[in-house]
């Protein structure tokens, strides 16, 4: 059984849908797996326990972290 574990924040339901989906099709145009063996999970990790680049992501906006 393929399991695919997502770590992120801040995803509507509808994107991690969308992404669920498209890890799924990947999975199964690499794999003989079936169908109903691949999983896909979405772990929420609030952004006080991200670190990016020296930076507590709870204390800066992502384009301060990363340019944008």
């Amino acid at each position: 059984m393929p399991l695919v574990r997502v770590s992120a924040f801040g995803l509507s339901p509808e994107t991690k849908k969308q992404i669920a989906s498209e890890i799924h099709e990947v999975i199964m145009h690499n794999t003989a797996a079936p169908p109903e063996a691949v999983w896909v999970m979405f772990e929420d990790v609030p952004r006080e326990n991200w670190m990016i680049n020296e930076a507590m992501l709870s204390e800066k906006h992502p384009g301060e972290i990363f340019g944008g």
